[in-house]
């Protein structure tokens, strides 16, 4: 270290520590909207944009979009459609930026925490990428929004395309270089979908009102090209403890899980099996199993997608009624379709390499014995056997769910009896959350975050509130 680095961290004995951060943006941004006679819309705006986070080379950035509607029933032939009460087409094409989260990735930095002798001494702390650039997003928009009988009934639909290229991810890279992995634009990925919603009032009249609307997403997301051409594996960044292993491979899901195929247990013996899966030798193996090779050694099989952590359909279900000062309202979730990875049951349910630990009720219930030869879990033999907590397609199930996320039940007093003691409004209420779920998988919270996967986190309690507001 020299002398000119005025920094507490080059100092031979330390007696504090200190450290600085920080990013810097520059922007120019610019919009034009334009309307006529309230049925012709249009709108369009351009921005640049700088970033310290990028090198000088690549740090500018230039965005826009366009955008246009057409309100149909303000047009003249509409008048006599009495039964629409709004009918909208809308458009939109636009392009922006998604920056990377590191402060200087670009940059190959110098950390000194490495003493020598006792003396002060320094090392690179970064693999820094120099060729970085913004991750670019277009984005088509097409929508039909619609209203009958005075709003009576109302929804949209909505097609949507999203091509994100030079995508931004952390890779692994060789230990040889003393990192495990830099951060890259790796390549581009395709989301694209249907967005509907429909809503209305079931019930309306001077006493009751009743109201619903349901919306969900059709989403298919796939990786299109990479770079580097080699295909990417990658951990799960949430958690700290790498629960799931993905694959980017041209063609394939953007959230595909990449592991050992788990062929269940032996029930002649109680012993775990693993597909083989050697490309170009289906029957490569110790033995066949369905007509495939398979194996008791998960290291004669070899990785393979074994999983999509997205959905095929998700989305959510709203009713609200009012009744004489009454009101319920009830909200769900749902998701159709897709897989969970539960990297908290390689601890939990391992046939032997934590023979010490209590293991979860699952594992009794369910594992082989010989008198429990349909048990669907393998026999714990205690030989620190690392079978389970290999990433395998024997920690996945079934993602569907649907939870009621949200009720609330209230009764406002009557203004006649509240008034006579100075009080304006009084409503007392019941507030309850995630107080019913039902879905496929049993054992642990199926709402989980956008890997697709659980860990050792926290699950999602029920919550119950009971108040009284007052208004004077």
């Amino acid at each position: 270290p020299s002398s000119s680095l005025h920094t507490v961290a080059t100092a031979g004995v330390k007696d504090s520590r200190a450290y600085s951060w920080g990013n810097s943006i520059m922007s120019a941004l610019s919009r034009v909207e334009y309307n006529y006679d309230q049925k012709y819309y249009a709108s369009a705006s351009y921005r640049q944009d700088g970033s310290s986070k990028l090198s000088p080379e690549a740090r500018w950035g230039h965005f826009y979009s366009v955008a246009g509607a057409w309100r149909v029933d303000k047009e003249a032939f509409m008048q006599d459609v009495k039964y629409i009460s709004n009918l909208r087409v809308r458009a939109s094409y636009g392009v922006n930026g998604t920056l990377p989260e590191e402060n200087y990735a670009w940059r190959l930095l110098t950390g000194y925490d490495d003493k020598y002798m006792d003396q002060a001494g320094g090392g690179l702390s970064t693999m820094g990428n120099a060729k970085l650039s913004w991750e670019t997003n277009y984005s088509t928009n097409l929508g039909l929004d619609f209203g009958l009988f005075d709003q009576r009934v109302f929804g949209s639909i909505e097609y949507f395309n999203r091509d994100s290229r030079d995508l931004l991810q952390r890779v692994p890279i060789s230990r040889v270089t003393g990192f495990s992995s830099t951060l890259r634009n790796i390549g581009s990925i395709n989301n694209k979908g249907l967005e509907i919603t429909l809503g209305g009032d079931i019930i309306r009249n001077n006493n009751i009102r009743w109201s619903a609307t349901v919306n969900g997403s059709f989403v298919n997301s796939e990786v299109t090209k990479l770079n580097e051409g080699a295909d990417i594996i990658w951990t799960d960044p949430t958690g700290g403890d790498s629960r799931a292993q993905f694959i980017y491979r041209p063609g394939e899901s953007t959230l595909a899980f990449y592991g050992y195929e788990y062929a269940g247990v032996d029930p002649a013996n109680g012993r775990s099996r693993y597909f083989v899966n050697k490309e170009g030798d289906k029957t490569a193996g110790d033995f066949l199993l369905d007509g495939r090779g398979a194996t008791y050694n998960y290291k004669n099989a070899n990785y393979t997608v074994i999983g999509n952590a997205m959905p095929k359909f998700y989305g959510g279900l709203s009713s609200n009624v009012d009744y004489k000062g009454f009101t319920l309202g009830l909200n769900f979730i749902y998701k159709i379709g897709g897989d969970l990875y539960d990297g908290a049951e390689k601890d939990v349910a391992d046939d032997g390499y934590y023979w010490e630990r209590t293991r979860s009720k699952i594992q009794y219930d369910n594992m082989w014995t010989a008198e429990n030869p349909k048990g669907n879990l393998p026999l714990i033999r205690g030989t620190d056997l690392e079978d389970a907590i290999q990433y395998s397609s024997r920690h996945i199930y079934n993602a569907s769910f649907l939870r009621l996320k949200n009720v609330t039940l209230g009764y406002n007093l009557p203004t006649s009896v509240i008034s006579k003691v100075g009080i304006t409004n009084t409503r007392v209420f019941f507030t309850g959350s995630n107080l019913l779920t039902i879905s496929k998988y049993k054992v642990a919270d199926p709402e989980v975050g956008q890997f697709g996967t659980r860990g050792w986190e926290t699950p999602i309690g029920k919550t119950y509130t009971f108040g009284i507001e007052l208004s004077f």
